[in-house]
């Protein structure tokens, strides 16, 4: 008994299909990590006590508690940084000489 041209081509479709890769799943856009967030929304009238004040990391963590954000960053001179706004961060800008020139939150 011979197998019909049509039997046997799909026959090696099915066959080949085996072979193939699985479809890659489709990117979906990121997810904002909710514990990014969490813990308040920064105050920055509440930093602004160290406009003119040298900062170290000990005032920094200081201001950040008294602001009620939950992270602080320190923005150097010539560093690069993210333009990211988060509004549970307060940034800290300071000149060449560690001295806070801006405080502000995002």
């Amino acid at each position: 008994m011979r197998a019909a041209p049509a039997t046997l081509a799909l026959a090696g479709i099915v066959a080949l299909s085996g072979c193939m890769s699985p479809r890659p799943a489709p990117m979906l856009p990121p997810v904002a990590d909710p514990s990014l967030e969490a813990g308040g929304t920064c105050n920055d009238a509440a930093g602004r006590f160290l406009l003119g004040k040298t900062i170290d990391e000990r005032i920094a963590d200081y201001a950040r508690e008294r602001s009620g954000a939950r992270l602080v960053r320190v923005l150097r001179p010539g560093v690069p940084h993210d333009d990211e706004q988060r509004a549970s961060r307060l940034s800290i800008e300071v000149d060449a000489q560690g001295m806070a020139v801006a405080v502000r939150c995002g």
